[in-house]
């Protein structure tokens, strides 16, 4: 459940960067990731509504990539797989709140995001877990 945890977050990180690390829970919070966000990056009103109505568009879509993951293997093809897939949506939705934001906005949120990824511990993991990969 841990490393569930730590993975679902770091998606989460991948998409929004620190913003993701302030909802510090366990679960997909995306109210506390706006809230976060509205302060960070002074969100109207209008916009804070706009990305609201993107999590919930998105939320049955990352609960089954969450339900993929979790049903898999630890390192099968499907787990792999799902979690390609989850990246794939977060994409997705970055996708979609791009515009919603200022260009002003958009550069703070990619200043976050990039410092966020400096300091994520999932993400040194996955570097070297590469790096011990046996080579073939």
């Amino acid at each position: 459940m841990k490393k569930l945890t730590m993975v679902i977050l770091a998606a989460c990180a991948l998409s929004f960067g620190a913003l993701a690390a302030m909802a510090g829970a366990r679960h997909f919070r995306p109210e506390k990731r706006l809230e976060h966000m509205k302060k960070a990056l002074n969100l109207t009103d209008a916009q804070v509504a706009q990305i609201k109505t993107v999590y919930e568009n998105n939320k049955a879509e990352f609960q089954s990539d969450r339900a993929a993951i979790k049903a898999a293997a630890k390192g099968s093809d499907a787990r792999k797989a799902a979690f390609e897939k989850m990246r794939s949506d977060m994409q997705a939705m970055r996708t979609q709140i791009t515009p919603i934001l200022t260009p002003v906005q958009q550069a703070k949120l990619k200043q976050m995001m990039a410092k966020h990824r400096e300091h994520s511990h999932w993400h040194d993991h996955t570097k070297n877990r590469d790096k011990a990969a046996p080579q073939k």
